[in-house]
């Protein structure tokens, strides 16, 4: 190939190490975002929390599956020390298809209350909506070898929506980016300790005027998940191709 489009940016010194192939045209383009459909605009719609009973409540949200790719009884774990800290007021918001038994089941062995769950499935064109009642969201994509060059969507939605993320380590960019902007909390281990320390960086971060949080986390989808950075790619390769 004379040109490689690579979702990240590590991507270039893993095809050196691995294959020994020094990519001369390479260009980072991560899964992007529609600023327009996902923005801090789309943040606790008053009616979707009252139908939702969210009120005062401190809400992480999940868009996605379990399994896989993707932790399962951790994420409850993470959920049950969230719960321990926060009490009454945590609230989860998953947006899945998995059914509700399985999900009782998990939250039951994790010690984490079920009732504190709010299950949902819902098109894409609304899940800004769901998202936006959140005040954190989560990525528990597994961290192993074959996942560190990944780009999870759901970062830029949540990034584009002004909602801290808990990520685990080294995932694509986003753990990196996560760590030196400020914008949520890595999981170095997947622990009850690593949870809370986690946690702790969130209460931190929730203290921020809210205004200030979101813009400033919502500046950051701008920079890292914006459909320029697609266009000017493409558009760099067809001038001088």
């Amino acid at each position: 190939a004379k040109i490689v489009i690579s979702a990240t940016t590590g991507m270039h010194d893993y095809a050196v190490k691995k294959y020994g192939i020094n990519i001369k045209t390479f260009f980072v383009k991560p899964a992007c975002v529609d600023l327009n459909k996902f923005n801090i605009s789309k943040r606790k719609n008053p009616i979707l929390i009252r139908e939702l009973q969210l009120e005062n409540k401190i809400v992480c949200v999940y868009a996605g599956k379990f399994g896989g790719i993707y932790l399962t009884n951790e994420v409850f774990d993470f959920f049950s020390e969230a719960e321990k800290i926060w009490g009454d007021r945590f609230r989860v918001l998953l947006l899945t298809p998995h059914n509700r038994e399985d999900l009782h089941d998990w939250a039951i062995r994790s010690n984490f209350s079920p009732e504190k769950m709010i299950i949902r499935f819902v098109p894409h064109e609304k899940i800004q909506d769901f998202l936006g009642v959140g005040d954190l969201g989560i990525t528990p994509v597994k961290p192993i070898p074959t996942k560190r060059y990944c780009t999870p969507i759901k970062d830029g939605e949540y990034w584009a929506l002004g909602l801290p993320v808990v990520i685990t380590k080294e995932i694509s960019d986003d753990s990196d980016i996560i760590s030196k902007y400020n914008a949520g909390a890595v999981l170095n281990d997947l622990s009850k300790e690593s949870y809370k320390i986690a946690i702790g960086q969130i209460i931190k971060l929730l203290d921020e005027p809210k205004e200030v949080l979101s813009q400033r986390i919502e500046n950051i989808a701008k920079q890292f998940r914006n459909f320029s950075i697609a266009e000017n790619i493409y558009s760099s390769i067809y001038k001088t191709n």
